[in-house]
């Protein structure tokens, strides 16, 4: 609620009214929307009542995939460089740079807050896998790694040198393998029929990728050597893949340890 709500002021102070155009009033709208459940959900757990008919109903998932399915659009369009909204590309360098913080930091913060309220609902049911949060983090960072990487590519390729644009193809690879390998991750998971083989299997592939992926994307000669919408993918990814590594490695051999 309070994301959404300082997403939604950043954007009315930021954005001229005669400057807003389509990009500007989705923007606009979602935070509104999102704002307006996330309020009447939020009070709603303080009243007995209605907290008793909502948590853990379909309201209460339908009223979290909502925001969602609007702030994966949303923030795909104020994070675009292209857009010159959140961010902009450095004529010199060909990097995304900062332009608002504010709208910067907070839409992230609300998308992936967001998904993590949406995999949450899904705690009382009785097929709930607690992967699928991990999961659904570690898909996100990949595709954002992956979609920004491509589009600045061309930017970073046209004025930088061969380390430079190779290392930006490297974080598109990274991004778009992992993030394949995620989704069938998080599918499964929602099928509860992801196996601790398959899951160790995957989040190695995962923690290597990124490990990989900080050291040779976020280094001096890297296109993520400022703060960034890469920079911040790369690494939230090596922490996501870290974590669902280690869950698989308790599922595989926590057994047999627990045995001895």
């Amino acid at each position: 609620m309070l994301l959404s709500l300082t997403v939604l002021c950043a954007t009315l102070d930021y954005i001229p009214p005669d400057d807003r155009k389509e990009h500007e009033m989705y923007a606009i709208i979602t935070a509104a929307i999102s704002f307006g459940i996330s309020f009447l959900v939020t009070f709603g757990h303080f009243i007995v009542p209605v907290r008793k008919v909502l948590v853990g109903t379909l309201g209460e998932m339908i009223a979290s995939i909502i925001p969602l399915s609007l702030w994966m659009v949303g923030t795909i369009m104020i994070q675009n460089p292209n857009d010159w909204f959140a961010s902009t590309v450095d004529d010199k360098t060909g990097f995304e740079d900062i332009q608002y913080a504010n709208i910067f930091f907070f839409s992230w913060a609300v998308l992936f807050s967001n998904i993590y309220l949406t995999s949450a609902v899904f705690v009382n049911n009785k097929d709930y896998n607690p992967d699928l949060i991990i999961w659904s983090l570690l898909f996100s960072v990949s595709f954002t790694l992956c979609g920004v990487a491509a589009t600045l590519k061309s930017y970073i390729c046209k004025v930088d040198d061969i380390s430079t644009c190779w290392r930006t193809s490297l974080a598109i690879g990274i991004g778009a393998g992992v993030g394949g390998l995620t989704l069938i991750a998080l599918i499964l998971c929602g099928m509860n029929k992801l196996g601790p083989c398959l899951h160790l299997t995957i989040g190695t592939v995962s923690l290597v990728s990124f490990v990989t992926g900080v050291a040779f994307i976020t280094s001096a000669s890297g296109p993520a050597v400022t703060m960034s919408s890469m920079y911040f993918a790369t690494w939230g990814g090596a922490f996501f893949s870290t974590y669902a590594f280690s869950r698989g490695l308790a599922e595989m051999f926590g057994g047999s340890l627990a045995g001895h």
